[in-house]
């Protein structure tokens, strides 16, 4: 058994180190080696990772419409990142269209996604700007995090939804679809929640106005209910002085997407390491080394 687990390790350590880091950017002028997501789907392998630089959306330059049928680590630098004061003015937001997500264990980051389809199980979603979000029939055992989600999601078996923003430009935020799953620490901009074939599935520590509980079998714990549509209803951004203002300190700890173990993060930055600040000489003399200075900051 030693023997078996040694050799499990090494071979875990082996595509640890084949794994692969590809980076996209459709602006011109950068030296990324890609120009679309597509091209560098082509490339990767499973276990791979895809850095997207931002796509100045709003100027007409996202990232389309695309397939993922691989394995892979998608990673974005987050949203409102000006806004919420995360990078300096220009900085965008990487957006894609659509996003069909179509094999088992696609992690997404840091993403601005128009619509976000997933049809493959265990499913990893966090810190994204989401319109639509349907998971299908056997896309189960996803996990969406951090996230804020302005269409009604629609979910499957043993689906976790923690420490989200919801909000709908609709009548009413409309769940539908989750079948023993997970629902936690999220705020609902939403003065009524409507639900829809949502069986077995525990809410708590959510901030909402109304829920309306579609099955007797469904388990509503410890939440709590205070109207937060009015402000800024025709702005999108929130931060967390918003919340400062409108929702009591005692609340806002204990309830909704700022509260929990793992609360909602400005400008929605991906976990991990990230360039701070790049210092590259702009000539250096023939014969002597170029001094790269680079600094590295941990985003939790």
């Amino acid at each position: 058994m030693k023997k078996v687990m040694l050799i499990l390790a090494a071979a875990c350590m082996t595509a640890a180190a084949n794994a692969k880091i590809l980076r996209v950017s459709n602006v011109s002028g950068s030296s990324a080696p890609y120009t679309s997501i597509e091209a560098a789907h082509d490339a990767a392998s499973s276990g791979d990772t895809i850095m997207v630089d931002g796509s100045n959306a709003k100027y007409g330059g996202d990232y389309g419409k695309y397939d993922i049928t691989k394995k892979l680590v998608i990673i974005g630098p987050g949203y409102w990142l000006v806004e919420d004061g995360a990078v300096a003015e220009g900085a965008s937001s990487a957006y894609i269209q659509t996003l069909n997500l179509k094999t088992e264990g696609i992690v997404v980051k840091g993403m601005s996604i128009g619509s976000l389809n997933v049809s493959g199980a265990k499913a990893v979603i966090n810190r994204c700007h989401i319109g639509g979000l349907n998971f299908s029939s056997g896309a189960d055992n996803g996990v969406v995090s951090q996230c804020y989600i302005t269409g009604s999601p629609s979910g499957a078996n043993y689906i976790q939804m923690t420490n989200n923003i919801f909000t709908s430009t609709t009548a009413y935020n409309l769940l539908s679809g989750f079948k023993n799953s997970y629902i936690a620490y999220n705020t609902f901009r939403h003065k009524n929640i409507k639900m829809t074939s949502v069986t077995n599935t525990t809410f708590e520590h959510n901030l909402w106005k109304e829920i309306t509980n579609s099955s007797t079998t469904n388990s509503l714990n410890d939440n709590y209910s205070i109207d937060i549509i009015n402000t800024q209803a025709t702005n999108d951004f929130i931060d967390k002085d918003y919340y400062a203002l409108e929702i009591p300190a005692d609340v806002v700890s204990k309830y909704g997407a700022f509260a929990g173990d793992s609360p909602y993060v400005l400008a929605g930055v991906p976990s991990g390491p990230v360039i701070q600040d790049l210092v590259v000489p702009t000539t250096v003399e023939m014969g002597s080394k170029m001094n790269v200075t680079v600094k590295i900051g941990m985003v939790k």
